[in-house]
């Protein structure tokens, strides 16, 4: 099931930012980078205001951050400028639209999303997945945090549905987990079902 499609774009020019960005990347995503080895270049899909993309940057990666949303590509230039990175990291971002990318002038060794996938529809789901298999190279990683359907929202993925997408034989070593995403539609944070897929180019 997916979500009712929304004006992203507008989203992010209002006064009161979307419920799915907190001001830091989703832990769930953020530990999985902590403990696994990155092959540059990053790309961040789906980036938003780019809190995942800086941060990773800043652990010394190169990092590219592709959104379809203009504003949140605004925002996110913004925060580089604001951003103090040290030794050999860098980012970029990019106005793109992800059920487009084999049109992007970038060949990733990693590919993070973090909450992009579960937003699409099933022929936007396989045109970015085919994207991403015209893009990654042999043993490139790709990791997805999506919202489940167990959390309650009338939307989300299953376990079933993400390893169909990433099935062999383009994906090799492919594994979902139980995880979280965090939600602050108001003041208060939500913490709510998800599932973390990882899984290789082959």
């Amino acid at each position: 099931m997916t979500r009712r499609p929304h004006d992203f774009d507008a989203l992010y020019a209002a006064d009161v930012p979307p419920p799915w960005e907190i001001g830091r990347p989703q832990p769930a995503l953020l530990a999985l980078v902590r403990r696994s080895v990155l092959a540059d270049p990053v790309l961040d899909v789906g980036c938003g205001t780019g809190v995942l993309a800086l941060a990773v940057a800043r652990a010394g990666h190169r990092v590219v951050g592709v959104d379809a949303a203009a504003h949140a590509i605004s925002r996110a230039r913004e925060r580089v400028a604001e951003a103090i990175l040290e030794g050999p990291g860098s980012v970029r971002f990019e106005v793109a639209d992800a059920r487009g990318l084999d049109h992007l002038d970038v060949r990733p060794g990693t590919v993070l999303d973090s909450g992009l996938l579960h937003s699409l529809d099933d022929a936007g789901r396989a045109a970015y997945v085919a994207g991403l298999e015209a893009i990654c190279g042999p043993g490139a990683l790709v990791a997805v945090l999506a919202m489940s359907v167990a959390a309650g929202l009338g939307w989300g993925t299953t376990s079933e549905v993400l390893q169909g997408a990433f099935a062999g034989p383009a994906w090799t070593s492919t594994a979902v987990s139980d995880a979280e995403i965090v939600a602050r539609p108001a003041e208060d944070e939500l913490h709510l079902p998800a599932l973390l897929l990882t899984t290789r180019r082959a």
